[in-house]
């Protein structure tokens, strides 16, 4: 028997939404026969969120105002949804990043990310994670 590659990650300080959406990645993964998950399993989750996406409840709508934070979320699923080019897509989701919180909120310390990779493909794999920071 071959040696399979490996990966662990540890990721502290992460938000209840980003834990679902990594959930949910691993059950995507996994109804396709894969068992690590991708880059496409998140961004899947994130689309495919139930019962709306992040992305759906800011996606501007024919005739709306852009949602500014802090709103109540009243979005019409079903109101017809702006065609965006994909550089107005990249803005959107820039946009939906939040600004620094109002008082004591989440974990005392920066988030951080930690992984280990082993196996025949561990050297090829660190090259690609460290040249994307």
């Amino acid at each position: 028997m071959s040696e399979r590659d490996e990966s662990t990650v540890t990721v502290t300080g992460a938000a209840p939404g980003l834990i679902r959406v990594l959930r949910q990645a691993t059950a995507i993964a996994a109804e396709h026969g894969h068992n690590w998950i991708g880059v496409e399993d998140v961004l899947a989750a994130i689309v495919t969120a139930e019962p709306l996406s992040i992305l759906e409840v800011h996606w501007p709508r024919h005739g709306g105002t852009p949602l500014n934070r802090g709103e109540i979320n009243d979005v019409d699923p079903s109101a017809p949804q702006e065609t965006l080019t994909f550089d107005e897509v990249k803005a959107l989701v820039q946009a939906m990043v939040p600004g620094v919180p109002n008082g004591a909120h989440g974990p005392t310390e920066p988030a951080a990310v930690t992984y280990e990779v082993t196996g025949p493909h561990s050297d090829e794999f660190r090259v690609g994670i460290e040249r994307h920071g």
